[in-house]
């Protein structure tokens, strides 16, 4: 049969193997899910994200025919931005020293207001509620500081990507001449830009100014879990 007519399941015949769970499942090991997937689902489930990472990889340019209203129904949808991983979203904010107020719970028990990544006390370091706390509410850390640094709001974007977590962006494809214009109006985009570059290099965080397709919006190409 030529490849123009295959279909999916000939095309890619580990797809089959997406879901295929582990009969003997050792659960909330690696994923934290109730249950393991097979090595063939985890074989099958890498092979479909690099597929898939070929078509809606990270650029540094578009064409213009992927921007303004025409992709608010039809799509694409990207974000112009910074991305980070878990790692380096901590980094980050212990190389900066960002200062986190506490939730009142941890407020309480710690007998402190807040704290600051990367100058924790021996006894705090030591506190495995206070640590997932600051694991948790890094990105918000980080957000806070670099919109504070280059004097704008930065958009919270998940991008497609095995790697990292959190885009920090400028704007979108949608929005984006509006907004290159408020920027402007603002600080200037070629200064905020500048800015932010800036601290996440001083930080040693190896991100780069990318087009990043929003997960959230890839629905449409099977991306559903596992991908």
């Amino acid at each position: 049969m030529a490849s123009g007519s295959e279909s999916h399941a000939e095309r890619y015949p580990e797809d089959a193997y997406l879901f295929e769970i582990d009969d003997d499942p050792d659960p909330w090991v690696e994923s934290g899910l109730p249950w393991t997937f097979t090595e063939r689902a985890k074989r099958a489930q890498a092979a479909k994200w690099d597929r898939l990472y070929k078509l809606f990889h990270p650029r540094p340019v578009i064409g213009e025919e992927e921007t303004g209203l025409r992709c608010f129904l039809n799509g694409p949808r990207l974000a112009y931005g910074w991305a980070f991983s878990r790692a380096d979203l901590l980094k980050y904010a212990e190389f900066h020293k960002l200062k986190m107020p506490l939730q009142e719970y941890l407020s309480g028990k710690l007998g402190k207001t807040h704290v600051r990544y990367g100058a924790l006390s021996e006894t705090d370091a030591q506190d495995e509620e206070l640590l997932f706390f600051l694991d948790k509410c890094a990105y918000l850390a980080v957000r806070t500081h670099l919109e504070q640094e280059a004097g704008v709001d930065l958009l919270h974007v998940r991008p497609f990507s095995k790697v990292h977590d959190v885009l920090f962006a400028l704007y979108t494809n949608i929005e984006a001449d509006e907004r290159i214009d408020e920027i402007d109006a603002i600080t200037g985009l070629d200064d905020a830009t500048d800015l932010i570059q800036f601290a996440i290099r001083d930080a040693d965080i190896q991100s780069e100014l990318l087009w990043w397709y929003e997960r959230s919006e890839l629905r449409g190409v099977g991306l559903n879990y596992p991908c």
